[in-house]
Formats: structure tokens, sequence, C-alpha cells
């Protein structure tokens, strides 16, 4: 009996990079319409927000965001610096 292996590559598989929830609070102005365009912007940069709350008080200056959204520890730094150029957001921190 013979037995044949099939042939294998040589070079690793490519490895996947790892998405961990990471939680952010981000203050933002503009009331529940600025709260909007930053939901909005983060669904159109394709990231994965599987939590977001937001608390928004009429005649307060800006709003509160704490968001949890699914990055590799490259994208945290990446995604802070993207969001901070948004019109409207103050400020972008991770939480704990």
């Amino acid at each position: 009996m013979t037995i044949i292996d099939s042939p294998r590559s040589s070079a690793p598989a490519p490895r996947r990079l790892s998405r961990l929830p990471r939680p952010f609070t981000i203050l933002t102005t503009g009331g529940m319409p600025g709260v909007m365009d930053l939901a909005s912007a983060l669904c159109s940069f394709g990231y994965r927000v599987p939590d977001f709350s937001v608390d928004v008080h009429e005649g307060v200056s800006c709003s509160c965001v704490q968001c949890t959204v699914a990055l590799t520890s490259a994208e945290c730094l990446e995604f802070a610096d993207r969001v901070r150029t948004l019109p409207g957001v103050l400020s972008v921190e991770p939480s704990c």
C-alpha cells in the first residue's frame, strides 16, 4: 500500500488578526444630530459597533457616547485619530 502526501506549501498560512471589543468614550457637540452624524460615520467607516449608548441633555453643550468597537490593537490608534477628525467630535478616549 502506498500513501500519497498532498503537496504542501512551504509558506505559512497568513495569520488572521483578531478583533477584540474595545470600549471608547467620545464627546461630541450638536445634540442628537451630532450623535447621529457620529453613528452614521462609524457605520460608513465599516467599524463593527456591538454596543452604543448616548447621554444627551437639552441645554448642555456636549454629549457623551459610550461605545464598544471591534478592533485589532493596530486599529485602535487609527480609530481614535480618524474619529477625532469628524466635525463636532471633541475627544475620543479609550475607556476601561
